[in-house]
Parts: structure tokens; C-alpha cells; sequence
């Protein structure tokens, strides 16, 4: 039984170990991915700004002769941007964090629904909703702000598609470090109730339910003024059917499990495991029982060749019996003065050795 655990054991460390490998290959190919799509947003990038500076130099210089580039090919795509550039590159380590920590860091205080400014760029000081959040990139979309002109590719339109225009207007992604809360407060005093840019944010500890979902609260520090989220769509609660099962039903215990009977039949675990399967732990008895009466009859073989009586053997043995026969040997008195005028001449020796030789002094003349 010994083997057929080993074998698990085995399978199942070299399942793991290909799992692994599995996943390494899966998380560079990602990285590369992402460093590819990055250099090629750099270098568009880069040759976009060129080709601008370009054009403003020739303006600059040739005046009312400067070509006009907003025709022939580029007559309906000029000044547009390509899809690829439609989100920023992807943010990692400390350039990422230095970001999200502004806002919360992992729990972020700024949610879908809420209602920021912007403080840069062409439509800096107004007020939008927010429609998205990228944390991969650090971004979001303003509803109806900082929009650009994208060129859409032909083979990208489709005949069923409503809308056939190739030039479209949609909201450009802006940094969360670009954008500030906006919050409706109203005065004590005067009982005014207006919008106020918030420069900072704090959030209480999150505390997580029994699915696993993170609550906490955002409020202004300082002030103590408790900020809520924003309420989302109304979900749809899905009405009930005559055929649905009822929860009464559910939670009925038909079954009660014991030490004596497996908590399912086994006919499950064959459904859920194959029944041959390298992996698979539990094992009918029969299997079992067939398996142990393979190594008995093993053992058994082997006990049986010990006791095979081979030519080498049956002469190993007449050797031990002749010599168990002369039985043990005993001193004479004549081998006991040898050995004690052998001991005593390495004695003697030894005692030499030991004594160091006198060195005759010269005698002058």
C-alpha cells in the first residue's frame, strides 16, 4: 500500500511543479506584454510631440506659405488620436503608490458618482462626474470633460453597430493626482449650502463582512464632517418563479453524516474524481485488499529465495559447521612466552625512543 501512496505523493508534487512553471511562463508573458505596450505608447508618443514641434517651426518660419496638413490622407483624421493612446501607460512600485496613497491607498475615497475638479489642462476648474477609475493606471474619466477626437480603424466598425462614424469624441483619462473632491457643505452660520474643494481625506479602519466585502467611512479631517458615498443604481432584485426552490426546502437536513457511513456515496467520488486517476486518494476495499495481496505475494518471494539453497550457499555453510566443530582455540604456556617476549621487546622499543641520545661535549687541546 506503501507504492500506491507513494505514486499519489509523486503526481501530485510533479502536478504542482508544472503549476508552477505554468504560472511563471503566464506572469512573464504578462510583464512583456505590458513592457511592450508601454515602449510603443512611449515611442508614439515621442514622435507625436516631434512631429508637433515640427509643424510649429515650419509655421513659425514660412508664415502664410506653411503647407496645410489637414488634407488629402489626413483630411478627416488630422489632430486625432489613435486607439492605442486612448489610456495612459501602466504604473507600477512607487510611481503607482505615491498616487493611490493621496486617495486611500488599497480602500480608495473616491468612488464612481462622485463629483471632482479637474486642475489642469484645457477644462481645468470645471466640475464632472466621475464614470471610471483605472488603479492599474492611476486614472479616471470625468463625464463630460477633457475629451478627445479618436481615430477608430475601419476594420473595427461593424455593420450591426448603430454608430458608423470613424472620428469619435469620447472622455480622455486624467490622473488622480490632477482632480480633487468637491463637496457640498453647508455653512452653520449663514445656512448657505455650496460646493467646497476638499484637499485631503482620512477614512476609518475598513471592516469586512461575512462575503468578504470592505466598508469603512471618509471624512474631512479637521472638521470631522462625515462624507457619504455616493448610492448607486438600484439593483433588480429577481421576482420569484413557481419552479424555484425554497429556501426551506434548502436547508433541510436530509442527511446526517457519521463515523461509520462516508458523508457521500461513493458512486460521488468517482462522478467527481476519476476512478483510475494517478491523483486520487480514496480507494474502494477491493482495491485495497488487491493491492496488499500483491506485496504479501512479494514478500513472500523473497522469503522463499532466502531460503534457496544455492551451491555457494551449501559450501558457506560445510565451512561454518568444520569450524564450529574445532570449537575455540586454547593458549599453551609456550604461546603465552611468546607473546609476553613480544610485548616486552615493543615495550623497550618504545622506551628508546622516548630517552634522548647524550651528545659528546669537544674537548679543546
Amino acid at each position: 500500500m506503501q507504492k500506491v501512496f507513494r505514486h499519489t505523493v509523486l503526481a501530485e508534487r510533479q502536478a504542482a511543479r508544472r503549476s508552477a512553471k505554468r504560472t511563471e511562463l503566464k506572469f512573464r508573458a504578462k510583464w512583456k506584454n505590458e513592457r511592450d505596450q508601454s515602449n510603443y505608447h512611449r515611442k508614439d508618443e515621442v514622435k507625436y510631440i516631434k512631429d508637433a514641434r515640427l509643424a510649429r517651426r515650419e509655421d513659425y518660419e514660412m508664415g502664410p506659405l506653411a503647407p496645410k496638413r489637414d488634407v488629402g490622407d489626413q483630411k478627416d483624421t488630422y489632430g486625432t488620436v489613435s486607439l492605442n493612446r486612448m489610456r495612459g501607460r501602466p504604473l507600477h512600485g512607487k510611481e503607482k503608490w505615491d498616487i493611490l496613497d493621496f486617495w486611500g491607498g488599497r480602500f480608495l475615497n473616491i468612488v464612481r458618482g462622485d463629483r471632482v475638479v479637474i486642475l489642469e489642462g484645457r477644462d481645468k476648474g470645471k466640475i464632472g462626474k466621475l464614470i471610471e477609475i483605472d488603479t492599474k493606471r492611476a486614472e479616471c474619466k470625468i463625464e463630460g470633460l477633457n475629451m478627445m477626437d479618436i481615430n477608430v480603424p475601419q476594420y473595427m466598425i461593424s455593420p450591426e453597430e448603430a454608430d458608423q462614424r470613424p472620428i469619435r469624441s469620447i472622455e480622455q483619462p486624467i490622473s488622480l493626482k490632477s482632480v480633487r473632491l468637491v463637496v457640498p457643505i453647508t455653512n452653520k452660520k449663514t445656512g448657505v449650502r455650496r460646493d467646497v474643494i476638499v484637499k485631503a481625506i482620512s477614512s476609518s479602519k475598513p471592516m469586512f463582512d461575512r462575503e468578504g466585502r470592505a466598508r469603512w467611512r471618509r471624512f474631512i479631517p479637521g472638521l470631522n464632517i462625515k462624507i457619504p458615498f455616493p448610492k448607486g443604481p438600484p439593483q433588480d432584485v429577481p421576482e420569484d418563479q413557481p419552479w424555484d426552490t425554497l429556501r426551506i426546502d434548502v436547508e433541510a437536513k436530509t442527511f446526517v453524516p457519521s463515523l461509520l457511513t462516508p458523508p457521500m456515496p461513493r458512486s460521488v467520488i468517482d462522478e467527481l474524481r476519476n476512478r483510475y486517476s494517478i491523483f486520487r486518494t480514496r480507494h474502494d476495499p477491493e482495491y485495497l485488499e488487491k493491492k496488499q495481496k500483491e506485496e504479501d505475494e512479494k514478500l513472500e518471494k523473497k522469503k522463499l529465495a532466502k531460503k534457496m539453497r544455492t551451491p555457494l550457499n551449501e559450501a558457506n555453510r560445510k565451512a561454518r559447521k568444520e569450524r564450529k566443530k574445532l570449537g575455540k582455540g586454547k593458549l599453551t604456556p609456550d604461546m603465552l612466552e611468546k607473546i609476553g617476549q613480544v610485548i616486552a621487546g615493543r615495550k623497550n622499543l618504545v622506551i628508546d625512543a622516548d630517552v634522548p641520545k647524550e651528545t659528546a661535549e669537544p674537548v679543546a687541546a
